[in-house]
């Protein structure tokens, strides 16, 4: 019905009855999930892979659920990574345990997220945030939720890794939509539930030097890539030269925009990787979780992360 024709004051009322009391019960566009965007017809039939003989949609809705396990299940997974160096005398698959998932995120959904990172970055520029901080020099900005986390030895002796002292903000609601995603998804294992993350803010010429990620966080973590693709660079014998170049590397990986790197075993804890001095604007978040013997002191766990399992399929991994 044409609300424009409605002249009946109690109809009008209870239209706008109705309008506020979905408003009370949504949540605001930053944190809404990224299961209830709302598709049109013809992307769901898109979506399904249904299409009528004559080249028409079929006209047939799919439930959230369907849509979303369709996409799941259209998720290419790379598991196959193989890097020979020798470490300790022996050679070693230093990528062994590495995944790289794709597809993980439509265009609207990393729309949705670097505009919540943008606003978060505004936050943190005005003080309004716990953890977020701009380098001096070639580096990048970041933003810590979760936990604060020291990457080096600080000047005033503080050793690297997680500071238990010190408060950061929680993580936001859309970034757990993110991490529900990833587990129901078959991305993460519902053993490793992230519980922390840091968002990386890259300008053209930004970079992230070797390391090992600390084992104050658990295996496997991921990093999810928005904006730009870049290439990130393995090898054990990963270092910077006095020039400021990166040497050492064996294995270049690209990382598409909307996908989710995996880093588990020797490709996690063998192998450095580092992120060279990236093209153009690249916005990053890579989410972790805590050893428990390592959280802060006033660390609660969000409850609504809590109990997470994959849906019931079978991935399929691509072999390419």
């Amino acid at each position: 019905m044409d609300i424009r024709k409605l002249e009946i004051p109690s109809q009008v009322n209870l239209l706008s009855d109705r309008i506020r009391s979905r408003e009370q019960v949504s949540l605001d566009a930053d944190d809404m999930a990224l299961e209830d965007d709302e598709l049109d017809d013809e992307e769901d039939q898109k979506e399904s892979g249904l299409e009528a003989s004559d080249g028409s949609f079929e006209k047939q809705k799919f439930s959230r659920e369907q849509r979303e396990h369709n996409r799941a299940m259209n998720v290419k997974r790379k598991r196959d990574f193989v890097c020979l160096e020798k470490v300790n005398g022996e050679m070693v698959n230093i990528l062994e345990g590495l995944e790289l998932h794709t597809e993980v995120l439509n265009a609207a959904e990393q729309q949705k997220i670097v505009d919540k990172v943008y606003e978060l970055q505004e936050k943190g520029r005005k003080g309004e945030l716990k953890r977020a901080f701009t380098p001096q020099g070639k580096g990048r900005s970041a933003i810590q939720f979760g936990c604060c986390f020291n990457y080096r030895t600080s000047k005033d002796g503080k050793p690297s890794g997680i500071l238990r002292d010190e408060t950061v903000d929680p993580l936001p609601f859309l970034f757990k939509e993110i991490i529900r995603r990833l587990v129901k998804w078959h991305v993460l294992p519902p053993a490793c539930v992230p519980d922390c993350c840091v968002v990386n803010i890259y300008d053209e010429g930004d970079c992230i030097p070797p390391h090992v990620d600390n084992r104050d966080f658990l295996r496997p973590f991921c990093t999810v890539s928005f904006l730009s693709e870049c290439n990130i660079l393995f090898g054990s014998n990963l270092k910077v030269e006095e020039t400021g170049e990166y040497s050492g590397g064996s294995y270049s990986l690209p990382l598409p925009v909307g996908s989710v790197l995996v880093l588990n075993g020797n490709g996690a804890d063998v192998a450095k990787h580092c992120i060279p001095e990236v093209p153009t604007k690249r916005i990053s978040i890579t989410f972790r979780k805590m050893d428990e013997s390592k959280r802060p002191l006033w660390f609660t766990p969000e409850p609504d992360l809590h109990g997470l399992q994959p849906l019931p399929y079978e991935p399929i991994i691509w072999l390419l």
